[in-house]
């Protein structure tokens, strides 16, 4: 059994192993401040870096608070959907390692790879990779992609090669170098038809860090299979608050009107309440920020017209919360 400090290190040393020069730098930094700063640089470097193997200008990119969707494989599904404790931690460290996942489709059939590029926008944003690793996929996976997505072999592999993930960029300096972090950080699974498309947030407290949307419904490839996916949100305290977050978050489902709202909380202290979450439909991101907190509950269940939603914390403990959430039909 991984204990959490293992899952940490793993991440962190993943991180330290692809980019040496910014984890040196992070663990130098001396103020948020000062760690803001490279996170930002971070992000752009590697914005530029995908932008220029495209052969696309910078702005035409999505917004750094973006990220790509994720095809869950059904061992995946069936665990994340299960998982409970440092088990949810654990699954979506896996996830945030743009490295471990791609490592991970080595061996997978080309559907799933080809699923996880096409989800990753403009063939590239959302994967993490290196020479080695592409160089495995590029013997039936590449070749799968290019075909299914009307694209060269070299413009896949040059793109996933050069790539970062948003999610790695953006969530991996917060975690392991901010000064007293509270952060939460959601999985949405979306198990629905339609795509789940972000209308609008709340912060009680804190800041939004990371918003996938949309969350397209399970994509499928022809001949392979078809996939579930998945998308992080993610939100933080403020830089120099003394209160941790409190957010809740707005999807809408497709064009129908009808909405799909969770909250959760992550605060500096225990005192008052724990680390927390709530679910419901057809409410304002406002209304779900505010009962989560009332609630106070580590998971929470909504059911309305045939639709259900879920949400489960890791822990009522942590500096940084996680989260696994459904939207399904009942």
């Amino acid at each position: 059994m991984h204990t959490t400090i293992d899952i940490d290190l793993k991440l962190k040393q993943g991180f330290r192993t692809l980019f040496p020069d910014y984890a040196t730098k992070l663990e130098k930094a001396t103020s948020q401040d000062e760690i803001n700063l490279l996170q930002a640089a971070f992000i752009e470097e590697r914005k530029q870096a995908l932008a220029d193997a495209l052969g696309k200008d910078i702005t035409e990119l999505k917004a750094s608070d973006q990220t790509a969707a994720i095809p869950l494989k059904k061992e995946t599904y069936d665990i994340l959907i299960n998982a409970t404790g440092d088990d949810i931690k654990r699954q979506l460290h896996v996830l945030i390692d743009g490295l471990e996942r791609l490592k991970g489709m080595e061996q997978d059939d080309a559907g799933l790879v080809t699923a996880q590029i096409l989800l990753s926008g403009a063939l590239g944003v959302g994967l993490l990779s290196t020479s080695a690793v592409v160089a495995k996929l590029a013997v039936g996976a590449a070749e799968a992609v290019a075909a299914f997505a009307g694209v060269s072999v070299a413009t896949v592999g040059a793109v996933v090669a050069i790539a970062a993930l948003v999610i790695v960029a953006v969530l991996i300096p917060i975690i392991y170098f901010m000064h007293k972090p509270a952060n939460a950080i959601v999985l949405l699974i979306n198990e629905l038809d339609k795509p789940l498309v972000f209308e609008h947030d709340h912060n009680v407290h804190g800041k939004p860090m990371l918003m996938t949307t949309p969350i397209p419904e399970g994509i499928e490839v022809p001949g392979k299979a078809k996939y579930p996916v998945a998308g992080f949100i993610a939100t933080q305290k403020r830089d120099s608050a003394l209160v941790g977050t409190q957010y809740g978050f707005t999807m809408g489902y497709g064009n129908t009107g009808t909405k799909f709202s969770f909250g959760v909380e992550c605060p500096l202290t225990s005192i008052y309440t724990d680390n927390n979450c709530y679910c419901a439909i057809d409410e304002s991101a406002e209304k779900v920020a505010e009962l989560t907190t009332k609630k106070n509950k580590q998971f929470w269940e909504a059911e309305k017209d045939g639709f259900k939603l879920s949400i489960r914390c890791n822990s009522g403990s942590g500096s940084i919360a996680y989260y696994v959430a459904r939207a399904y039909k009942g």
